[in-house]
């Protein structure tokens, strides 16, 4: 897949819309729009990078950091009990998105065990903009 027909490479460039959680010069962060869970959100470098082997490791301790802030952010905000960070690395590991992204999927006591199973119910975007709101507050 190339970078023009990735669409993480066209939700960094505007082309696709996004419920921004964060963005810098290297990195953004945006609600999942089909949600493991309130406020799962997908964060991905804005180099194109098909995975985590891909990513030059001068990059990867300010993408590290921002990761944890922003999985900081989310905890606070939407006071949640934990989360779990997942990353798939090539199509036999589940990875079907050819770009670089880790899913912080906010947990609860009490949810049980996380099902690797992509969300099939599209959130609304009446959710998606509540979450927005509380993060930003």
């Amino acid at each position: 897949m190339s970078e023009e027909e990735c669409i993480f490479c066209k939700i960094i460039e505007g082309q696709i819309p996004s419920y921004k959680i964060y963005e810098n010069d290297s990195l953004l962060a945006f609600l999942d729009i089909f949600p493991l869970s309130y406020g799962h959100t997908v964060v991905v470098p804005k180099k194109h990078y098909y995975n985590f082997l891909d990513m030059p490791e001068d990059d990867m301790s300010d993408f590290f950091k921002d990761l944890r802030n922003i999985s900081a952010l989310i905890m606070k905000k939407l006071k949640i009990d934990g989360f779990n960070l997942v990353q798939n690395n090539f199509p036999a590991a589940g990875q079907v998105i050819h770009h670089l992204h880790f899913h912080i999927i906010p947990r609860m006591k009490g949810d049980g065990p996380l099902k690797m199973i992509p969300g099939k119910i599209q959130a609304k975007e009446d959710d998606l903009k509540k979450i927005i709101q509380k993060i930003k507050e």
